[in-house]
């Protein structure tokens, strides 16, 4: 269960005639004494009355009620609020007292007045008496983290009141909603780690503060935690707060002689310690807010709580469990804080650091920059060793599971070298992995393989299209060499024609599929093929089909080289077979001193013939030339950069050699 899911679970009468059991689970919920705080932009945030910190007597436990009257602040006349305080705004109202943001007339500042409500049920003496009670013990607690008490008294009209200063900011329990919001959304959180560990340093440094002067606060939850506007913190809601034997007389002073008795429970369900989940009072000391502490960390450094469930039992079930397990520490939290808020939340008291002053230097330790190298160590060893069990389930193990062992393998190797990144293990482990890629390429990468393989085939259909429509240049030349078969001609520069034309659509259009490259490389054959009616299916053509083949299959995916390779042969023996077949004429005769070739297609005048062999021998070498060239070129560039990752990851190998 979530937090600001939590609800307040309540037994007993508001009345406070009998006694009742208080647990309040954590979290943003209807309580008896709650207002709505302002904030400086304006946004309203939820805490306790004007940000006081009040007891409800609607919960309040039964041991602070009494028969006896309460002490009275003075034996002089009541004083009117009124004529003091003058009313701006109603804060909120609860089941016990209402809040007012007011002027003090004499000193001309803002402050919050909390006033008891109207005579009637709710104004008992006892209920005056926690009321008051409340308010003294805050007073005694003079430090900048908590909420000042300017004035007590009680008016004409039998009613206690009590003023503050007028706190604004958010709770942090409130920040923590917002930061899992923040992560569902896949946006970064507004306040950073760093920012909350030096508050919470503050927290604890107050919490210890009150523990010196006797004051056990025993309701310590991100609620109960103010964070202002320009750098205050405040710890808010004393009323259930403990006074020790060993207090000073002065702060003794504030106790109205009345206890909690043992089986009252009282305070937050996953925040109080075992022995308040007991309500074993009598074994409540600094330790137990020491518990309460540990819990708030837990949630600030992983963003989840650390005791949760669906209700309120099954909370405190999980908090009187002593043999409660403690997970590893997930690889995003700093091993040393994940550690510490699990030392605090111990079972046992002795088993929790002694004050929370030693919580705070832990941190500050932390913040310093000091880290505790054993326990990442062992950290490291654990996580290392999983990774390599799962490594050789990857290379070794069943090909259906290898790609999951493979990412978990490679999580925890990573976060053992994050943690220690001169161990071993793990470095060798993370090599072994990355050195024996894949046999199936995972989605993800299927995806960015295609990406790229896209990205290919709309350069080759490029290139192309440049080196088709250079075959127009030499075409005037065989039209000038005088045509024998005009119509044969004319289909032949209309293919080529329709040929470079269609490669520019598909690089345009992006049609990269099987069927549009193999419909463009047939095209090319068949013109090749027709090219032997101008010298023969042995002169030109076998140069021209090698090229046309060894491009198409160079651009092409492994499995269409055979059809290409078929293809590209046809090229040549489909003519030749023609004319040994007597279907076409004879397009050279050998004799013993010579290969005379005969005109078919055109006719041979001398100069004109020179300059179309030349012209298409050319073509031949430079433009093949250039696009070999570049495939080269693109497969140097992918060994160039596998050698430097190779040469990278080697480094993070321990026993590597120094560089440089």
């Amino acid at each position: 269960m979530k937090r600001d899911e939590r609800e307040t679970a309540r037994e007993g009468d508001g009345g406070g005639e009998g006694e009742r059991t208080t647990v309040r689970r954590g979290g943003a919920r209807e309580r008896p004494e709650t207002a709505t705080l302002p904030s400086p932009d304006g946004a309203d945030h939820e805490g306790d009355a004007g940000g006081l910190p009040t007891i409800d007597s609607d919960y309040a436990p039964a041991g602070l009620e009494s028969d006896d009257p309460a002490p009275q602040p003075s034996r002089r006349e009541p004083d009117d609020p009124a004529a003091r305080y003058a009313a701006m705004e109603l804060l909120g109202r609860g089941g016990m007292g209402e809040v007012h943001r007011s002027l003090d007339t004499k000193l001309g500042r803002e402050v919050a007045l909390k006033t008891m409500l109207s005579v009637g049920k709710r104004a008992t003496l006892r209920a005056r008496t926690r009321f008051l009670r409340e308010a003294k013990v805050q007073a005694l607690l003079e430090h900048p983290a908590i909420v000042p008490v300017y004035d007590i008294d009680t008016g004409p009209d039998g009613r206690a009141y009590f003023t503050m200063k007028r706190v604004r900011g958010v709770t942090l329990g409130r920040i923590f909603h917002e930061a899992r919001r923040d992560a569902d959304l896949g946006r970064p959180p507004e306040h950073g780690l760093r920012r909350l560990l030096v508050k919470f340093v503050t927290v604890c440094l107050a919490v210890h503060y009150a523990h010196e002067h006797g004051v056990i606060h025993r309701d310590l939850k991100p609620d109960n935690i103010m964070l202002g506007p320009h750098g205050e913190v405040y710890v808010l809601d004393w009323g259930v707060a403990k006074i020790l034997e060993s207090a000073s007389p002065a702060t003794r002073a504030a106790e109205t002689d009345t206890a909690t008795r043992d089986g009252e429970v009282i305070g937050t369900a996953g925040f109080m310690p075992p022995e308040q989940a007991l309500a074993l009072h009598g074994e409540i000391d600094a330790r137990s807010d020491v518990f309460a502490l540990g819990s708030i960390l837990h949630e600030l450094v992983t963003g989840e709580p650390l005791l949760d469930g669906p209700d309120v039992v099954a909370v405190l079930a999980a908090t009187i469990r002593s043999d409660r397990e403690v997970p590893a520490p997930p690889a995003h939290v700093p091993p040393e804080l994940f550690e510490l808020a699990h030392r605090c939340t111990r079972f046992q008291r002795d088993e929790r650091p002694p004050s929370a002053r030693a919580v705070a230097e832990v941190i500050e330790r932390y913040l310093d920059g000091d880290r505790d190298a054993a326990l990442r160590k062992t950290l490291a060893d654990e996580r290392a060793e999983r990774a390599r069990a799962r490594a050789e389930l990857v290379l070794c193990g069943a090909p259906a599971a290898r790609e999951a062992d493979r990412a978990y393998a490679l999580r925890e190797a990573a976060s053992a070298l994050a943690l220690y990144p001169d161990h071993q293990g793990a470095s060798e482990t993370l090599l072994r992995l990355l050195a024996t890629p894949p046999e199936t390429p995972p989605p993800e990468a299927e995806r960015e393989l295609c990406d790229l393989d896209e990205s290919r085939m709309r350069s080759a259909l490029r290139d192309n299209a440049w080196r088709i429509a250079s075959w127009l240049v030499v075409a005037p030349l065989a039209l000038l060499m005088g045509l024998r078969a005009p119509r044969m001609a004319a289909a032949m520069v209309v293919l080529l024609v329709v040929i470079a034309v269609g490669a520019s659509l598909l690089y345009r259009y992006r049609l990269y599929s099987a069927p549009a490259r193999f419909a463009l490389y047939a095209a090319t054959c068949t013109f090749a093929a027709t090219v032997a009616g101008i010298f023969g299916p042995l002169v030109l053509v076998p140069g021209f089909a090698a090229i046309n083949t060894l491009i198409f299959t160079s651009q092409g995916r492994r499995g269409e080289r055979p059809l290409m390779l078929v293809m590209g042969v046809c090229t040549v023996a489909v003519p030749l077979a023609l004319e040994l077949a007597g279907l076409v004429p004879p397009s050279m005769r050998f004799e013993a001193d010579a290969i005379v070739l005969l005109p078919r297609l055109t006719g041979f005048p001398p100069t004109l013939s020179f300059l179309f062999l030349a012209g298409v021998s050319i073509i031949g070498i430079l433009l093949p030339t250039t696009l070999v060239g570049r495939l080269g070129e693109a497969r140097r560039a992918a060994a160039r950069r596998l050698v430097l990752q190779k040469w990278q990851l080697s480094l993070l190998s321990p026993t590597a050699p120094p560089r440089g």
